[in-house]
């Protein structure tokens, strides 16, 4: 086994040599055609590094201007709320102020008919005593006179006792509420400087975030004007190799499976129906994670390595000679270039959705004299 796999390592290396110095075409394509894509796409990798960093700035900018948005908001609404717990405390201040002012009027009343009475009461008690002993008939009744007038006296004492308890307990529910209106007032003091202070933060976040996007969409032009430079520089790489003829002799060996870790076949060659409409499917699908390696069926130059608008997405052709091809397609990535030589088992590019694609999959396809045939029979055993 081990002698058989150095013959076969052994002669793959030949058949490369042999076929690079024998036909020579691919490593002889016109070295400006080759330069000038090489050079395209590292612009185009550059400005795709460049817009992705963009991106990912803006990306920060917009949470930045939501949380900034969020505290706004937040303090406006804690704004709000204290002034209507200032207006509330207001109208119960308003309320023990006007129930303060009666008391006091109740007081003030009481205690000018006290004075009134004790004026009257010492008048009797004092010049008109004689008056108060013949109004009454026997000592009882002028000891009855005299403890009722002493009586009324302890009762008004009493009620303005009371009323003055009554007014300190408003003066200091009063105290109270002023207080708390003054700690009110304080808070949204507060939170109307720290409305300030977001309200500029957000406005520097606003300017920060619309100035990214405008680089954004600067780098966005020069990221599309840069990747169409890179498809027509493809494109004439490909008219290179066009025009030099494809390789004559067959690669030989036998065909592997592109997709190493799935072996899964979604959809086989042959006619299918799509969305209700029967279509030739031109390949076979091997759904599989994003990002799986896809390898070389078989070993042979790359001619195309490129996005294409035809449904493909981003593809690889690869030529094995004597009229042979695959097609790799809907790749979320590729890791060749045009005109690169790669050997069977390595990886080309990696799967993806792109281009009319439902889902993570390799379309593959076997080409002969520039004609599809059903790949499965080729690659299943291997």
């Amino acid at each position: 086994m081990k002698n058989r796999k150095e013959w076969l390592i052994i002669t793959s290396l030949v058949m490369a040599i042999v076929m690079v110095l024998s036909v020579g075409m691919p490593l002889s394509v016109a070295a400006n055609a080759r330069d000038d894509y090489e050079e395209a796409q590292q612009e185009l990798e550059s400005i795709e590094k460049e817009l992705n960093a963009i991106k990912d700035t803006k990306k920060k900018q917009e949470q930045e201007q939501k949380n900034a948005q969020t505290q706004v908001n937040l303090v406006k609404s804690q704004i709000t709320s204290l002034n209507e717990q200032i207006e509330e405390t207001s109208e119960r201040l308003a309320e023990k102020q006007k129930e303060l002012d009666k008391k006091k009027a109740d007081i003030k009343e009481t205690d000018d008919l006290f004075k009134k009475k004790l004026k009257a009461m010492y008048i009797r008690r004092s010049g008109n005593m004689v008056a108060t002993a013949l109004a009454v008939d026997t000592f009882s009744e002028m000891l009855t006179a005299v403890n009722t007038l002493t009586n009324i006296s302890q009762a008004d004492t009493a009620l303005l006792e009371k009323l003055n308890r009554e007014k300190e307990e408003i003066e200091k529910v009063e105290a109270e509420i002023e207080a708390e209106l003054e700690t009110l007032e304080e808070s949204k003091s507060l939170q109307e400087s720290k409305q300030k202070e977001y309200a500029t933060l957000l406005q520097k976040v606003n300017q920060q975030l619309s100035e990214t996007q405008a680089q954004e969409a600067a780098a966005q032009v020069a990221y599309e004007d840069a990747k169409k430079k890179r498809d027509d520089a493809a494109e004439e790489l490909e008219k290179e190799f066009a025009a030099n003829g494809d390789l004559e002799s067959f690669v030989g060996g036998t065909w592997r499976w592109p997709v190493p870790t799935n072996r899964y076949v979604s959809s086989h060659y042959g006619y299918r129906n799509i969305f209700g409409y029967r279509e030739f499917h031109t390949g076979i699908d091997i759904p599989a994670p994003r990002n799986t390696n896809i390898i070389a069926s078989n070993s042979g130059f790359v001619t195309t390595a490129t996005y294409s608008n035809s449904g493909y997405g981003n593809r690889v052709i690869i030529d094995h000679g004597g009229g042979y091809k695959t097609l790799y397609a809907h790749c979320n990535s590729l890791n060749v270039k045009v005109g690169d030589f790669v050997a069977q088992g390595d990886v080309i590019a990696f799967v993806g959705t792109t281009g009319l694609s439902t889902g993570n999959h390799l379309h593959f396809e076997i080409r002969q004299n520039g004609s599809t045939v059903n790949p499965y029979p080729y690659i299943k055993d291997n």
